[in-house]
């Protein structure tokens, strides 16, 4: 059963590195039909389904890898990836501690932004703010990076840092829709309604994902607000 599930699982695989999602979703689900046993097939599903919002699913997935792998780094990468499936369906709590537990190991830029980030939703600001200071030191022209640092500052209330931060974002990568939402946000209570929508308007061409830190409705909702 296993041949031909990791047969499927290749296929999939292939039709995801292209981009032919909807394919490599028909693949990935024939694959676990027969059996799949390849770890890096399954957590390429794994992050395919967390795009389409299939977070249960998902979450499965690299418990999975987890359970049965014995590759250190396939494991973090699995636990990296389960933390956002936890996160998605409402764990905030055990999403920041798995990792935490990834921290502790090892260290990389995704690491850096996906649990700078969470500290922020946790609500956990102080924190986040010198996580985030962190996670500059190691990378500073990581947008995301940069992005969570504005938005430490931004919700601890010291809008000039955040501002200046959202802009060096904004520089790294033009279309940060996270960076145009806050700069929307900041410009629209500074007065500015006219550059307001410039920057909120710019962020709905960006591609917005369900992972991503501002979603669609919030930039849309803003921008009726202003209208």
């Amino acid at each position: 059963m296993s041949i031909m599930g990791n047969a499927y699982g290749l296929l999939g695989y292939i039709n995801h590195a292209r981009g032919s999602i909807d394919k490599a979703e028909y693949y990935y689900r024939k694959a676990s039909e027969k059996g799949m046993t390849k770890d890096r097939f399954k957590l390429a599903y794994g992050v395919l389904l967390l795009g389409k919002e299939n977070y249960g699913t998902a979450k499965e997935l690299f418990r999975d890898v987890l359970l049965y792998n014995k590759n250190e780094k396939i494991k973090l990468t699995a636990k990296q990836n389960l933390a956002l499936a936890h996160w998605k369906l409402g764990d905030i709590d055990t999403a920041v501690e798995l990792l935490w537990e990834v921290h502790r190991r090892f260290k990389n830029g995704k690491l850096y932004g996906t649990l700078g980030y969470l500290l922020i939703v946790k609500g956990d600001l102080e924190g986040a703010l010198k996580y985030n200071l962190e996670a500059l030191g190691y990378d500073n022209r990581d947008p995301v990076i940069v992005n969570n640092l504005a938005q430490s500052y931004y919700h601890l209330g010291n809008i000039d840092q955040a501002k200046r931060y959202f802009l060096t974002a904004l520089q790294l990568k033009e279309d940060s829709a996270t960076a145009l939402y806050y700069l929307g946000l900041i410009s629209s209570a500074e007065g500015d309604d006219d550059a307001a929508r410039e920057f909120l308007e710019k962020a709905l061409e960006c591609n917005i994902s369900p992972l991503s830190a501002v979603s669609r409705a919030e930039i849309e909702k803003k921008l009726k607000e202003i209208s």
